[in-house]
């Protein structure tokens, strides 16, 4: 049986944890959807930005911890 658990990744000398990097991915591409949406526009028909901005980055942080895989 394979192992497929994440453990660390290694930068030199310092681990940091799989996550870390999936959800500094996250918050960049939540950065660029909102930009985005503000220049179409739509930002204006939310009633509670900061929730919508914090519910992109959970959602894209499955996503791509989903599809990345740190072995």
């Amino acid at each position: 049986m394979v192992n497929t658990m994440p453990h660390e990744i290694a930068f030199g000398e310092i681990y940091g944890p799989p996550l870390l990097a999936v959800v500094t991915l996250a918050y960049l591409l939540m950065l660029m959807v909102t930009q985005i949406a503000t220049k179409l526009g739509w930002y204006k028909w939310f009633a509670a930005p900061a929730i919508v901005e914090l519910s992109l980055v959970a959602i894209f942080t499955v996503v791509l911890g989903r599809f990345i895989a740190f072995t």
